[in-house]
């Protein structure tokens, strides 16, 4: 008896280390910050969509959701590494980027990634955390 209680013990704990990793485990690794008030202040002496607006209708469909913006370091390493997931198409077009706000849903699978650039809604892709992780690890060999 202690033999099976000892296998299924050293068996969970073996699969509990090699289990997928938490989509929130990642973001504890990354350099961010929640929105604030500001961020969702609207500048209006922008001739583009604004990304605050942009910002405020994702928090009117989903107030449900925290979204946080990519700072320092972690942001540097996502631009690289989205220049080199796109191949470095677009360069220019992602050297403008100064900010990316992740919108997670942790009831689904894929991510929302917003990118402005002063002020501006630029783009916008849906990802998995996982491929998110991938880019930035992917930016750090820059």
């Amino acid at each position: 008896m202690k033999f099976f209680s000892y296998f299924f013990l050293t068996f969970f704990l073996n699969f509990s280390l090699h289990a997928e990793k938490v989509p929130a485990g990642y973001v504890a690794k990354w350099d961010t910050i929640p929105l604030s008030a500001l961020d969702y202040k609207i500048n209006h002496n922008i001739s583009c969509q604004s990304f605050e607006a942009t910002l405020q209708k994702g928090k009117t469909e989903m107030p449900h959701i925290l979204p946080f913006k990519i700072i320092n370091k972690t942001l540097i390493n996502f631009l690289n590494g989205y220049k080199i997931m796109n191949n470095n198409k677009n360069q220019d077009f992602i050297d403008k980027i100064d900010t990316v706000v992740i919108w997670p849903n942790y009831e689904q699978s894929n991510w929302y990634i917003l990118m402005g650039s002063e002020s501006c809604f630029v783009s916008w892709i849906e990802i998995q955390p996982d491929n998110l992780d991938a880019i930035i690890h992917a930016g750090k060999k820059l």
